[in-house]
């Protein structure tokens, strides 16, 4: 009995002692440092993967919108309005009359008329005769200058007071109603051609040399939005304000764009195909040096850049990155070339 007991009790301790190296393993794991954690299997980080695109830089501008065509007609002489023909939205033919004026002074429109038709049918007749021989080249050059003065008379009259349209267009301001008494140079109404309109943008000239004619514009209206074209760029500016007009066109088939509105504008000045542009924030800077690191085949690889167009927070980069590299984008200043790092989700 006591033998079995012996050898249970050597058995007891062989088993303690095969134990012990366990625990010391446990207890040096335990003490086992981040660092040294990093170092075996290497610093977590993150990637994102690079990709060929397009890259465009914009100009972020506004305007107040215009008809393509427009104008504000004013009274030529003194008077009452009599009679208001279109309303403001009417689409109004060219050389229809707008409204009447009757003047303060004698001015018969009536008479003038005649007098025009009158010296109409005399040149008529005079050209008949000219035909056939008839007529000496003196009296056919005093009907005609007869006829030339009447001409401009009756349009002078038809223009002071019954207002033609001088473009087809749309009726979008009238600044008078029936009965006014008005003065010469009095606004009256303005119109416009709505089909296009124009926005012009004022830009410094720090920035005018990027616009040229032909880049595309698009205009901005609550969730509408249009595509134009920059139809002009100034060559001179404003010398106290050393500020260039830049001329936007944009197609109105809907009528979302009205004279008078302020709208935004945004000018692509600059498109670059099939290249890599990656977020600025992204870059390490030092000095002179522009680098990332990637990650390749688990080690941390510094790569110099060379940038090229900004827009935005993309910045393109001309050489130093091919498609599908994997950049790593944090792990700050524990990654060195060389590193051994370990990619996460």
């Amino acid at each position: 009995m006591f033998l079995t007991r012996y050898i249970h009790l050597l058995i007891s301790f062989v088993v303690i002692l095969s134990l012990l190296p366990g625990c010391r393993n446990v207890k040096d794991a335990s003490d086992e440092s981040i660092a040294d954690i990093q170092k075996r299997e290497g610093i977590p980080v993150r990637c994102i993967k690079v990709k060929v695109g397009n890259l465009m830089s914009c100009e972020v501008l506004g305007g107040t919108a215009e008809g393509y065509t427009q104008t504000t007609l004013t009274a030529g002489i003194s008077g009452k309005i009599t009679a208001i023909n279109y309303r403001v939205g009417d689409i109004v033919p060219v050389n229809s009359s707008i409204m009447t004026i009757e003047p303060d002074g004698p001015q018969n429109f009536n008479l003038v008329k005649q007098q025009f038709e009158t010296t109409q049918k005399s040149r008529d007749r005079l050209r008949a005769l000219a035909e056939q021989g008839g007529v000496s080249q003196e009296m056919i050059d005093q009907v005609e200058a007869a006829y030339s003065s009447a001409k401009d008379g009756l349009d002078a009259i038809r223009k002071t007071q019954f207002l033609p349209a001088p473009f087809s267009g749309t009726i979008v301001n009238i600044y008078q109603t029936v009965n006014n008494k008005i003065s010469s140079g009095a606004n009256l109404c303005t119109i416009a051609d709505m089909e296009r309109i124009r926005i012009p943008l004022v830009v410094s000239d720090v920035i005018v040399n990027k616009f040229k004619k032909g880049q595309i514009a698009i205009a901005v209206v609550g969730n509408d939005s249009l595509k134009g074209s920059v139809e002009n760029v100034s060559l001179s500016g404003r010398d106290n304000t050393h500020t260039f007009i830049v001329e936007t066109v944009f197609r109105n088939t809907e009528k979302v764009l009205k004279p008078s509105m302020y709208i935004p504008v945004t000018v692509i000045t600059e498109t670059k195909l099939n290249t890599i542009a990656v977020p600025f924030d992204m870059l390490r800077i030092d000095g002179e040096e522009t680098f990332v690191y990637l990650e390749i085949a688990g080690i941390a690889r510094k790569r110099n850049l060379q940038t090229g167009l900004r827009s935005g927070d993309l910045i393109e980069i001309v050489n130093g990155l091919h498609n599908d590299d994997n950049i790593i984008i944090n792990g700050g200043g524990m990654l060195a070339d060389g590193v051994k790092v370990k990619v996460i989700n």
